[in-house]
């Protein structure tokens, strides 16, 4: 990743905005979802149960993606050349997840999302991930 500056990302967070809830289908397994929409192709998923909170959270900008899930935890992950797309849970033939987390992914997903004005609880599952992180 050709990391953008605390600047832009700053803008990408503050730039996201909600999908109508009601045009989004239920995933698989029944949970809700929440999609969040900002600049420069910036997208922010909420996957959650009602009762229970967000399970699986994940940040797409500059060509990564950085995700959060109650069950195996931070992982990263890039965009395979020439790939475009939007949605979430994107196919393995868009997406490569990483070996490791990626330090500079997680560093500049910490800026963009503590911008953002979405919903602090939202946010937290995935805020609380990537500050451990980076300590």
């Amino acid at each position: 990743m050709i990391r953008p500056t605390d600047e832009q990302l700053k803008q990408w967070g503050l730039s996201l905005r909600e999908i109508d809830p009601s045009s989004l289908v239920p995933d698989e397994d029944g949970s809700q979802v929440r999609w969040f929409l900002g600049d420069n192709a910036t997208e922010f998923f909420v996957w959650f149960h009602p009762e229970s909170g967000p399970h699986h959270l994940q940040l797409v900008f500059s060509r990564v993606s950085v995700e959060w899930d109650n069950k195996r935890g931070l992982v990263t992950g890039t965009f395979k050349d020439g790939s475009s797309a939007m949605g979430g849970r994107y196919d393995p033939y868009l997406l490569s997840i990483g070996q490791r987390v990626d330090l500079d992914v997680c560093s500049a997903a910490l800026v963009l999302l503590g911008a953002a004005t979405v919903d602090a609880s939202l946010r937290a599952p995935l805020l609380q991930a990537l500050q451990k992180v980076g300590t």
